[in-house]
């Protein structure tokens, strides 16, 4: 019932509340139509979004390419590890964050005051990311902390490859490290196809960076599902996120098979002693490396999870720089091995040949500067051969003379590779420096002085080598006059040991050296380590035509009354740096090898020993028939006969390590060189 006067305004609003049902109808059709289309159009889509609210993608590491030598012998390989994270998103929902980590400490033997230090550093990086506490967990470590998991939000354990050097620190410059990847490099090398996160590991120093994106593979995901804390409750396959997401395997990186020799490693790393310096041995008939070793050095494998700053600094403070790779990353003067290029210079030039003779009295004056011989008191008549046998500094002061200039000298150096990188498939290496009279003008605005060219011919003066040159350009010697670009990997491999690619031999160059002139220049070098009066005579290996040159560089410059001084007896930093180089056997040469003895004083007694160590093992390993002790033993019996010497016994199949009787790599035993001169020293006095 209406009260009295009212009917009129009810019948006014009455028509409005049409528009009220109206909005109320067409709000609830919005509404059903939403569900509708949510809950049945977009009810899969819907699934799977709820459930990746509730399941954790975890990152399955892809094991890293593993490396081996040119024998499979292994020398990188993978291990687990274990590594304790927290992701402080959970830790911090749980307001637990007390008492997790007072348990943690007992757990891992870790103060609270470091962990929440830890912690506290990661503040400005995302709270979903995980921060790792402690690597390399004991499997008692890791017991525990599993044990306690559930009442530890955030907390977890996770498995990691720790990449290990089977062989510690030898060759560890070539062989290189890993670590992780910090802020700074993240944007440079996600340029690239392959994406870092923070914590991964990368390549950070030799083949490991070089070959990064061969090594690394790609990481993998595997699903599990969590509760609000992030706890993983059950496995993917057990709950109901099967069919909806798939766990994505891991890509493990590509195998490397290097052209290196380990036995070769092993036998200079044992015959370097204490020594400190560096090894290059290279096959002359490809470019392959087959040793390369620098001292002293370190262990990749304390990088490869975090090296402690203590190491870091004791490292960094060493005065013998073990980070430097010395085979490519230092120069060196490489003194008399660096006669042979003279002597190229001056039979290529035309100012000497096979009967030219100086006569070496112990010095010569050259303007107003007497230049001294290593032999104070001289060494008599000397042509080319018994020059190099004997090292005689007189008579290349003499072909510098001759020459009509110091670019004389250098034209030929740079064809045999000095003075310029070689092109190794490694970071950092330096070209080192062979003058001329252009470089002076622009270095120093000063013209040259011929002086300086005499200096130059004995390997000082402004002269820089590195020892992986001086082993490539005695290996363009010894082949006849081609150079290759040296090369440290022989072919790569999938992970299950596939070969997907190999590496040819790359000529660099090939020089036309008259068979005459390289004849000359072999057989100074045989007399250095196979005559009484060579330089390096108790580094011979009789039978097997091991030849070369020995050197000694000064490291500072010497008043004329300690000239001849006993070096030993000097403080260690202003010692000679000893120096050898040579290859095996004299004709048809398989092995070419350069030493660097920082400081060694004489290439005779420090350099030399570590190059007859790895010649003796290659020769002997690979071409047992030819130079076991059996067969040196008949050789030499044979040689004192006169008689001719056995050849390999004839093969039948590869499979047994047989090699076919007409391999063009077994090469003949070398004639000894003509009588040298007569005037010779004895084993003692011939040390340079």
């Amino acid at each position: 019932m209406a009260f009295l006067g009212q009917e009129e305004q009810i019948r006014e609003f009455q028509d409005r509340f049409r528009y009220l049902y109206a909005i109320v109808f067409i709000a609830l059709g919005i509404l059903v139509s939403r569900m509708v289309f949510l809950q049945i159009l977009q009810g899969d889509r819907m699934r799977e979004w709820s459930e990746k609210n509730r399941i954790k993608r975890v990152k399955v590491a892809a094991p890293r390419g593993m490396i081996f030598d040119r024998n499979k012998t292994l020398l990188i390989d993978n291990r687990p590890a274990f590594d304790l994270e927290i992701i402080p998103q959970y830790l911090r929902e749980s307001k637990q964050t007390q008492q997790v980590v007072a348990r943690l400490s007992k757990l891992i033997h870790m103060p609270e005051a470091e962990i929440l230090e830890i912690l506290e550093r990661a503040r400005s990086q995302p709270s979903f990311m995980p921060v790792k506490i402690k690597t390399d967990l004991t499997r008692d470590e890791v017991a525990k902390v599993e044990s306690w998991r559930i009442d530890m939000p955030g907390v977890e354990v996770r498995q990691e490859i720790k990449r290990t050097n089977v062989y510690g620190e030898i060759a560890s410059h070539l062989l290189g490290y890993i670590g992780e990847i910090n802020s700074s490099e993240l944007p440079l090398v996600n340029k690239g196809a392959i994406k870092y996160e923070l914590g991964d590991s990368i390549g950070k120093f030799g083949l490991e960076q070089r070959l990064e994106n061969v090594l690394r593979g790609i990481d993998g995901e595997e699903l599990k599902e969590v509760d609000a804390l992030g706890r993983i409750k059950l496995d993917k396959s057990k709950g109901r996120v099967r069919g909806i997401m798939e766990n994505k395997p891991a890509v493990p990186g590509k195998n490397l098979v290097l052209t290196l020799d380990q036995d070769l490693q092993t036998a200079a790393n044992k015959a370097f002693g204490e020594h400190i310096g560096s090894m290059v041995a290279i096959d002359p008939r490809n470019g392959e490396i087959l040793a390369m070793l620098s001292r002293p050095s370190f262990d990749p494998t304390e990088f490869s999870r975090g090296i402690s700053p203590a190491l870091w600094n004791k490292l960094l403070t060493n005065p013998n720089h073990p980070l430097r790779d010395k085979t490519l990353q230092d120069h060196y003067s490489p003194g008399s091995t660096f006669k042979i290029i003279t002597a190229i210079a001056g039979l290529e030039e035309g100012v000497i040949d096979e009967k030219t003779t100086f006569n070496c009295t112990g010095n010569m004056r050259f303007g107003n500067r007497t230049y001294h011989c290593w032999s104070k008191h001289g060494h008599g008549n000397m042509n080319v051969v018994s020059a190099i046998t004997q090292s005689c500094d007189v008579f290349f002061y003499k072909i510098a003379q001759k020459l009509k200039s110091v670019d004389q000298i250098a034209k030929w150096s740079m064809l045999l590779g000095l003075g310029r990188k070689t092109g190794i498939d490694l970071a950092r290496e330096v070209p080192g420096l062979i003058p001329t009279e252009e470089w002076k003008r622009k270095r120093f605005n000063q013209p040259w002085n011929d002086g300086e060219t005499l200096s130059v011919a004995i390997g000082q003066s402004f002269v820089l080598t590195t020892a992986l040159q001086l082993a490539n350009a005695y290996a363009a010697i010894a082949n006849g006059g081609t150079l290759y670009k040296p090369h440290i990997v022989k072919q790569v491999e999938t992970y299950e040991g596939q070969v997907i690619q190999e590496t040819k031999p790359e000529i660099l160059s090939r020089i036309d050296f008259p068979a005459r002139d390289i004849a000359l220049v072999k057989q100074g070098l045989w007399g250095v380590t196979n005559t009484p009066h060579g330089t390096a005579f108790r580094s011979g290996l009789a039978g097997m035509d091991f030849v070369g040159k020995t050197g000694t560089a000064q490291t500072i410059r010497l008043n004329p009354d300690k000239l001849y001084g006993k070096c030993e007896t000097w403080k260690f930093s202003e010692r000679h740096n000893a120096l050898f180089v040579g290859f095996a056997p004299q004709e048809n040469p398989v092995i070419a090898v350069a030493v660097i003895g920082e400081h060694g004083c004489h290439g005779s007694t420090t350099a030399a020993p570590i190059a007859q160590a790895v010649v003796k093992t290659y020769l002997q390993k690979y071409f047992p028939d030819l130079y076991g002790e059996k067969a040196l033993a008949a050789r030499l019996k044979n040689r004192k006969a006169g008689l001719p010497e056995p050849g390999p016994r004839k093969r039948v199949n590869e499979e047994e390590d047989i090699v076919p009787e007409n391999n063009e790599r077994l090469p003949p035993a070398a004639e000894p060189p003509p009588a040298l001169p007569s005037r010779a020293f004895g084993a003692e006095s011939a040390e340079e």
